[in-house]
């Protein structure tokens, strides 16, 4: 029983150790590289105090230059340099100060061709995973020991351990190195400062054999680090064995541990053979303090973890697992592809990791690197926003406000808060510029019917279809208006936005959600968004927009013909306007067989016609679509291009008038001057429709959720 107990843990801690071994592997090698950006972008103060620097450098070399040229003034006895030379030299390096940056990203680009050259090279067992090695491990000690017994396990433990923490020693040593160079790279100036004189000179010398000796070991690091994982890939592979038969798990371990450490040290072999390079990485005492800590850790944490496995769950991680969880938060968007730290920050709902110790390690990482500022992936809230509510659990609080929009990519540059995503339904509030906010809610078309509000439908980053509501002062910002200038080289704009609108038919913006849409056949109609405007009381029809937004559109207004004004006073000229007139409407309004005599078109911009009767009486004209159906007696007449009319006749009647002059009322006396007026007296009157009102935004009906 002891001996299966000790085979977990063996089991677990080996999971841990080559997990973390994989999940860093190529990671250094490939971000760093032979550039300076990562160390700006880790570090942006460097970037910025770099000028800093270079004026520092200016002004050293001066200070270095007079004191030089104030020597010159002893003569023979203080051994000083020739002026013209030391004025050459300084009239150099002060070039050189300003151009230090270039010159040395030009030495980094010669070191970039062997970096590269050997990071494409092809090696042996390319897709390596250190996950096969506790396995060739085990299957090399048979025979040697039982490695199902208790000191089998803690052999196993104890070459695992040694394996893991000098590879990570290795890439210790490779950050330090790089960041060595990007040290040198930014406090260049003040070496230059010193070549300027000789007496100085030996300090800008020692510089350039350290830059050369860094570049060297940058170079390096690709070669110890693909080396060893070569020797890796061989070892799963072939168990250890050399292709004469020989060798053995032990052979290859201390082969494997020693170019490891060779790899660590080989700034002192550099050193030895007398080159300048800066001393990294910790001394003994150092390691094995953090040995011990590790050992202590993982004997404290085995324990509950052991347990946790066979109980088919996970225990709370223990104090060295935060500790690790914490070094090594910036990778965690690597691991197992954010779902770890997905898996620490949801409430509830199915874990998407690992579960046992790999999956408590994982969430310990998941949750330092939440802490740290990390987003979700979209893969990673779709586990949440997809599921149902019972299994779905749910994502609040800052990390929940930073990763909203890599799920919904229409929110990108929104400043929201308060977001919670839970199964089927994602709520949170957007701050506008203007200072004005909107409540969002968004239902997954899955999971739930189709709002009876007005909503619009967005795609989240998986392709999945949502119905968007928004309410509060902000809310207009989720419900854009499309922006057209009524210009018909827009057609295929209006054709994508709104796909049933006729062909031929352009729009035009006019206000936030009202659009003016003109047809080919010269009728013009208005379109008013359902989200910002009620429905109007005037007959409409209701389309529906791309993006599932719907409008309101009106009847197009009446077009009525041309007709001519009764121009000179020729009773001739007057009779030949009257007549086309009267063909003109009768053309125009065939089913009214009544003779016209007049026809009055000075408001047939405002949807109102009028004409005059041999007899004196006459009939007005209203447009259905901007007049609704007057109360009196009235008759319905339809246009030839299918406009609708109301015509309500009228009795002629004599009118007294003020008569003016000038402008101004003519007076007899006190007695106001009048004269008889014939017009005409209408029963009804209709009432122009007016606009549809706004709606209230400030609150929105959830839609149901499908049984």
């Amino acid at each position: 029983m002891l001996d299966w107990i000790f085979e977990g843990i063996v089991d677990w801690i080996a999971g841990i150790v080559t997990g973390l071994m994989d999940a860093v592997s190529g990671v250094f090698l490939e971000t760093l590289g032979t550039d300076v950006d990562v160390m700006e972008q880790y570090f942006p103060f460097v970037a910025k105090a770099f000028e800093v620097f270079q004026y520092t450098g200016w002004a050293l070399l001066f200070l270095i230059t007079v004191w030089q040229l104030f020597r010159a003034f002893g003569g023979p006895i203080t051994e000083a340099e020739n002026p013209w030379q030391l004025l050459a030299r300084s009239a150099i390096f002060a070039l050189l100060i300003g151009y230090a940056k270039p010159v040395f990203l030009l030495l980094l680009g010669m070191a970039r061709a062997p970096y590269m050259a050997m990071m494409d090279l092809p090696i042996t067992a390319k897709d390596f995973s250190f996950a096969g090695v506790e396995n060739s491990i085990k299957a090399g000690l048979v025979g040697l020991v039982a490695v199902g017994s208790v000191i089998g396990q803690i052999l196993i433990i104890i070459l695992l351990l040694a394996l893991g923490w000098n590879y990570f020693k290795t890439l210790l040593e490779v950050v330090e190195r790089y960041i060595v160079v990007g040290v040198l790279c930014y406090t260049s100036p003040l070496a230059y400062a010193m070549g300027c004189s000789k007496s100085t000179s030996q300090v800008f010398k020692s510089w350039c054999r350290m830059v050369g000796s860094q570049l060297i070991l940058l170079v390096m690091n690709v070669w110890f680090l693909r080396g060893f994982n070569s020797s890796v890939g061989q070892f799963v592979t072939g168990g250890g064995a050399l292709t004469g038969g020989h060798g053995n798990v032990f052979l290859w371990i201390f082969c494997a541990l020693a170019f490891l450490k060779t790899a660590q040290k080989f700034d002192s072999i550099l050193a030895s053979m007398g080159l300048s390079v800066a001393q990294t990485g910790t001394g003994m005492g150092m390691d094995l303090m953090m040995a011990a800590r590790t050992m202590t850790g993982f004997a404290r944490g085995a324990t509950h973890s052991a347990g946790g496995m066979f109980r088919g769950g996970s225990a709370p991680g223990s104090a060295a697992n935060a500790g690790i969880s914490g070094g090594l938060a910036g990778i965690t968007s690597k691991f197992k592809g954010n779902s770890y730290v997905r898996d620490a920050v949801v409430e509830g709902g199915q874990r998407m990791g690992a579960s046992g110790g790999i999956g408590m390690i994982g969430r310990a990482f998941g949750s330092a690197a939440a802490k740290g500022g990390a987003t979700l992936t979209g893969d990673s809230i779709a586990s949440v926003a997809t599921h149902s509510p019972q299994n779905a659990g749910k994502i609040a609080g800052d990390i929940a406000d930073r990763s909203l929009p890599n799920y919904m990519p229409h929110m990108t540059g929104q400043a929201l808060s308060q977001t919670q995503i839970s199964g089927g339904h994602i709520s949170t509030t957007a701050q506008m510029p203007d200072g004005k906010q909107a409540n969002v809610e968004l239902y997954s078309a899955g999971q739930f019917e189709q709002p009876d509000a007005p909503h619009a439908t967005v795609q989240a980053s998986d392709g999945s279809q949502w119905y968007q509501m928004a309410s509060g002062d902000g809310a207009g910002a989720f419900y854009a208006t499309p922006q057209f200038a009524g210009d018909p080289g827009e057609a295929a704009q209006v054709a994508e936005a709104f796909p049933g609108m006729p062909e031929g038919t352009t729009l035009r913006t006019v206000d936030d959600g009202v659009l003016e849409a003109s047809g080919s056949d010269g009728g013009i109609s208005m379109l008013y968004s359902a989200a910002h405007f009620e429905p109007p009381d005037a007959p409409h029809d209701t389309v529906t927009g791309s993006d599932g937004m719907q409008y309101y559109q009106t009847m197009p207004h009446a077009d009525p013909p041309q007709f001519e004004p009764a121009a000179g006073d020729a009773s001739h000229e007057i009779a030949a306007a009257a007549a086309y007139n009267n063909a003109q409407f009768q053309n125009f309004v065939p089913a009214y067989e009544q003779p016209v005599t007049q026809v009055n078109s000075e408001r047939a911009n405002e949807g109102v016609l009028e004409v005059r009767h041999n007899d004196g009486s006459g009939t007005a004209f209203y447009d259905q679509a901007q007049y609704q159906a007057p109360r009196g007696e009235h008759k319905a007449y339809e246009d030839a291009k299918g406009g609708q009319w109301y015509a309500i006749l009228g009795t002629p009647t004599v009118e007294r008038k003020p008569l003016y002059e000038n402008g101004k009322p003519v007076y007899d006396g006190d007695t106001l001057r009048t004269i008889q007026t014939e017009t005409l007296r209408y029963k009804a009157v209709p009432t122009k429709i007016e606009a549809p009102k706004r709606r209230d935004m400030q609150t929105r009906k959830p839609p149901r959720r499908r049984q």
